[in-house]
């Protein structure tokens, strides 16, 4: 009876230091490099995160022109990969004139952009490693097929060099370009840096530079990867999304 008594005053203590610390924590500031919705924004008010939210990075879907057209369509590359979901937004645009029929396999790297295929009746493989180096190792038992990219003008070379070292079969489609863009803020105002995409973080650090040494959070590992060249304390995300980058932030801050 004496350790029940004991063991549940712990408990108490343990819950009511909590509650203190959470009440005498400073709310923190957080800069997303892409611009938020009022549910995400929202989330990180109810964990003590105040967000601004800028982009740093603006798409334009291509025209996929009736070459191309006529190349997706003649099934010479059955096996079609995706590694963004903007890729996928240009083949929504032009459903009309794909035959998704000449596909036999299809890729995708990570959940959004798998279900963003599943819109247009597209069931992709996602690599258990959300990444294009994730995406190669997937690969390695097919590498004598032949494969279509989907690609946008500032995609990584890492699938590029596989394709290459396997002499694998593959055709590059260049189906959105990415444009970088600075907007006009001062960096002195946030604890903490949140980027959802390796252009965003090309296009940040383009022209700025990180004051006191302000942790930057990022949403995948290809994007955790481009920010090692910039910062010494870089996060990741437990989950390729939004609200899990928001409580990566939280959990940082309550355990700094």
């Amino acid at each position: 009876m004496m350790k029940l008594c004991y063991d549940l005053l712990n408990l108490f203590a343990s819950i009511l230091s909590f509650i203190l610390s959470q009440m005498t924590r400073e709310t923190k500031r957080i800069l997303f490099t892409r611009t938020l919705n009022a549910d995400q924004i929202e989330f990180g008010l109810k964990m003590d995160c105040l967000i601004d939210h800028h982009a740093f990075i603006r798409v334009d879907l291509c025209e996929i022109k009736r070459n191309h057209l006529d190349l997706i369509n003649s099934g010479q590359y059955p096996n079609w990969i995706f590694t963004s979901q903007n890729a996928v937004r240009s083949l929504q645009a032009n459903q009309k004139d794909i035959e998704l029929e000449k596909m036999q396999n299809c890729f995708a790297v990570g959940q959004k952009t798998a279900d963003k295929l599943k819109e247009i009746g597209i069931s992709a493989k996602i690599p258990k490693r959300h990444s294009a180096e994730g995406l190669s190792e997937l690969l390695k038992d097919m590498s004598d097929e032949s494969f279509l990219y989907f690609t946008g003008n500032l995609r990584q070379k890492t699938l590029i060099h596989f394709f290459e070292e396997h002499e694998s079969p593959y055709k590059e489609l260049k189906v959105y370009d990415t444009h970088l863009i600075q907007p006009e803020i001062n960096l002195d105002h946030y604890d903490a840096i949140c980027f959802c995409s390796p252009s965003a973080v090309h296009s940040f650090f383009k022209n700025y530079q990180l004051k006191n040494n302000q942790p930057c959070f990022a949403i995948g590992n290809t994007t955790a990867v481009s920010l090692v060249d910039y910062s010494d304390f870089v996060m990741l995300a437990e989950q390729t999304n939004v609200f899990s980058l928001i409580q990566s932030c939280n959990q940082y801050f309550i355990q700094s």
